[in-house]
């Protein structure tokens, strides 16, 4: 934290108090200020010198301005060392020892500061590509993702759920490569959930285990999603749409038979473009919540992801679905390349 620097205003309050004969304890506690700070002045009305500080005054810094440049090409190597990890490596590069407290002083005045890692994929140009056209394609769709079935599905573990990895980065950098991690599978127990919502409505939460192909996902949906079709769509509005996402699975010939034959239509969706699915947002509410909760096994897990999806409410569907022309200009800005915020 380091000691709090006394203004010059406060200064001159503690100048104008010593001249009235009180003593020092009196003066700190009045002015709230430290009986150091009081003592200070004092000794520089003795000494007649000015109540600012001077250039150069204070202590020595521990490190040179060649140091703090070697220190900050040492932390852009990998963003995620710990202050210890880089304090000893400065040590071997230029025989420099400074205390891993220091090491973060440093960087953080030159502006590093550690943020958590987004969990979200890097992509390839062919995949920025298709993402960037999919965002100029619907550019200025407004209503009609009202009518898009949003759908996904999600994994949640007992254990381990703040596995998280610190990036230091300037607050400007939170968009670079470095500060995106994939997510780390935890233990003690998963259970996998589907869901869907569209606009302000929500759908079924459907919880399913073993792996999924494409016959295993069609026994997932295939009362859920009829059923909420019927529910949340007028007989006839037939510009409703689901999206999923390029799993194997959705992608399948069996899959996509399927909804041939029940008449539904699919968005087609660009590869790796979870952000761009607000549907994510719950899951992300979902997890939070949990965290709270704090769950011990899975009967417990399973029975708190129902009861916080029947929390969720229509305004919430309805403000992330609002946020879909924020999202495709955040992938147009980009380039179709990663965002953190939408």
């Amino acid at each position: 934290m380091g000691r709090a620097t006394v203004t010059l205003d406060k200064k001159i309050e503690i100048k104008a108090l010593l001249r009235t004969e009180s003593s020092q304890r009196q003066i700190a506690q009045t002015l709230g200020v430290s009986k150091t700070a009081v003592f200070n002045v004092s000794q520089k009305l003795k000494e007649n010198l000015p109540l600012f500080n001077v250039s150069g005054q204070g202590r020595k810094k521990a490190s040179t301005k060649r140091d703090d440049q070697r220190l900050l090409q040492l932390c852009k190597r990998d963003r995620t060392k710990s202050s210890q990890l880089l304090s000893s490596e400065l040590v071997l590069s230029n025989g420099k020892h400074l205390s891993a407290r220091t090491i973060r002083r440093r960087l953080c005045d030159m502006g590093y500061n550690s943020y958590v890692a987004k969990r979200k994929p890097l992509r390839k140009p062919a995949q920025r590509r298709q993402r960037l056209f999919f965002a100029q394609t619907h550019r200025h769709w407004s209503q009609e993702w009202n009518n898009i079935i949003w759908s996904d599905e999600a994994h949640f573990e007992v254990l381990n759920r703040k596995n998280r990895t610190f990036v230091r980065r300037l607050s400007t950098e939170k968009d670079q490569p470095f500060n995106f991690v994939p997510r780390v599978q935890g233990g003690g127990g998963c259970v996998s959930i589907w869901g869907c919502m569209a606009g302000g409505a929500r759908g079924p939460l459907v919880i399913y285990s073993g792996n999924v192909n494409g016959s295993a996902y069609i026994q997932i949906i295939e009362e859920a999603l009829p059923l909420f079709i019927e529910n949340t769509f007028d007989p006839a509005n037939k510009d409703y749409r689901f999206m999923q996402d390029n799993a194997p699975p959705h992608r399948s010939k069996y899959a996509m038979k399927w909804f041939e034959d029940h008449d539904i239509s699919v968005l087609k969706w660009p590869p790796t473009s979870a952000d761009l699915n607000p549907i994510e947002n719950l899951w992300d509410y979902i997890d939070k919540e949990l965290r709270k909760m704090k769950p011990t096994n899975v009967i417990q897990l399973q029975q708190m992801l129902q009861d916080i999806w029947c929390g969720v409410t229509a305004m919430q569907c309805q403000s992330l679905v609002d946020s879909m022309p924020r999202r495709i200009e955040q992938c147009i800005k980009s380039n179709g390349g990663t965002f953190s915020k939408y």
